[in-house]
C-alpha cells in the first residue's frame, strides 16, 4: 500500500493538469493544437439522468456537441491524427422493455435508450461514427474513434459519497445528531446494476491505448463491465456489513423498494431494469482480459475512513 501511495504521489507530481471547458470550442481546439495528444479519452458528460432532464440544452451541448467537435478536431489536425476514446454508457440499451432485445448486450445489439441521458450518449456515439466515416470515405485512415460503454462506476478515492450512485446510499449510514428523528429512506431494489471500479476501467483503457498506438486501424465499440450484478439496496446491505453496521440499525434507516422508481416518481428520468454488458468481444480484440475487482473488495476500499472521511456532506 505504501509503495502504491508513493507511486501515486510521484505521478501526481509529474503530470500537469489543465482546466478546459469543452463547451468552449475555440479553447478546446487551441489546447489540442498546442499539446498534440496521441490519445484523447473523452470522459466529460452530464451523467445524472435526472439532472440531465432539468438542464436539457446545456447537457446536450456537453454530451453530444462537444463529442462531435472533439471528433472533428481529431480528424482535422494537419500533421497528425490523435485517437479519440469516447466513454459511453450501458444506458444506450432499454433492457428489452421496448426493443425486446434483452441483456447481456454485445456491441452490435440494438440501441434503444429510454431516457434523454442515454439518448445523448448514443447520439455522441453516432456523431463520432459519422465524422470517422467521412474520413474513411476520403481514404484518410489516420486516427480512429473508439467507443467504450461502461455501467455504473465507482471510485476508490471519492471525496464525496454522491460522486457515485454506487456510494451515495451510504449517506443514510452517516451519524445523526442526538434527538434527530430518522426518516427511513427507500432505496432502489428493482434495477440490477453492475458496479465497476474506475481502476478496472482504467486497466482496460490502458490495453486499448497500447493497441491503438501500434495499430492505426484499431477502432470500434467495446464493452467494459464487471460481471457482478446487484441492486442499490443490495449494495447498501453489503456496505453495511463491511462497516459492521447492525442490521437493526440499517432497518431503521433504509428499506428496499421493489417497485420501478419511475412509477413512484413520474418526474424522474425513466431507467431500464437491467442493461448488463457482454465483454467477450472486448477481450477477444485485446487478446487479454481484465480481472475485475469483487464487490466486497471494491466497497471495502471505497468506504475506507467511513464515516469520518464523509462527515459534513
Amino acid at each position: 500500500a505504501a509503495a502504491a501511495a508513493a507511486a501515486s504521489d510521484s505521478l501526481a507530481n509529474t503530470v500537469e493538469l489543465h482546466k478546459l471547458d469543452l463547451l468552449d470550442h475555440k479553447a478546446t481546439a487551441e489546447f489540442i493544437q498546442h499539446h498534440h495528444p496521441d490519445i484523447i479519452i473523452h470522459c466529460a458528460a452530464q451523467r445524472y439522468p435526472d439532472a440531465f432532464e432539468s438542464n436539457l440544452e446545456e447537457s446536450i451541448q456537453l454530451n453530444v456537441e462537444s463529442t462531435r467537435h472533439l471528433a472533428q478536431l481529431c480528424m482535422s489536425q494537419p500533421d497528425y491524427r490523435p485517437h479519440l476514446i469516447y466513454i459511453s454508457t450501458s444506458y444506450v440499451f432499454d433492457g428489452g422493455v421496448i426493443s425486446k432485445e434483452f441483456p447481456p448486450y454485445v456491441p452490435t445489439s440494438v440501441a434503444n435508450p429510454i431516457n434523454n441521458y442515454g439518448r445523448s450518449k448514443w447520439d455522441g456515439e453516432c456523431a463520432i461514427r459519422d465524422v470517422m466515416n467521412v474520413a474513411k470515405s476520403n481514404s484518410d485512415c489516420r486516427g480512429r474513434g473508439i467507443t467504450v460503454r461502461v455501467p455504473l462506476l465507482y471510485g476508490e478515492d471519492c471525496i464525496q459519497l454522491d460522486e457515485s450512485p454506487a456510494l451515495e446510499m451510504m449517506k443514510v449510514l452517516l451519524p445523526t445528531a442526538t434527538g434527530t428523528t430518522i426518516k427511513k429512506k427507500k432505496i432502489d431494489n428493482w434495477a440490477l446494476r453492475f458496479p465497476t471500479s474506475c481502476e478496472d476501467v482504467a486497466k482496460a483503457l490502458k490495453l486499448m491505448i497500447d493497441r491503438a498506438l501500434i495499430d492505426k486501424h484499431f477502432d470500434g465499440t467495446y464493452h467494459v463491465s464487471s460481471p457482478h450484478g446487484i441492486t442499490k439496496y443490495g449494495l447498501l446491505q453489503l456496505q453495511s456489513q463491511l462497516l459492521n453496521v447492525p442490521k437493526s440499525e440499517l432497518d431503521e434507516r433504509a428499506v428496499g423498494n421493489d417497485d420501478n422508481p419511475s412509477a413512484a416518481n413520474p418526474s424522474a428520468a425513466p431507467r431500464p431494469q437491467c442493461t448488463q454488458l457482454n465483454c467477450e468481444e472486448t477481450w477477444s480484440a485485446l487478446g487479454c482480459q481484465v480481472e475485475f475487482t469483487t464487490l466486497q473488495d471494491g466497497m471495502r476500499r471505497s468506504s475506507r475512513g467511513f464515516p469520518e472521511r464523509f462527515i459534513g456532506q
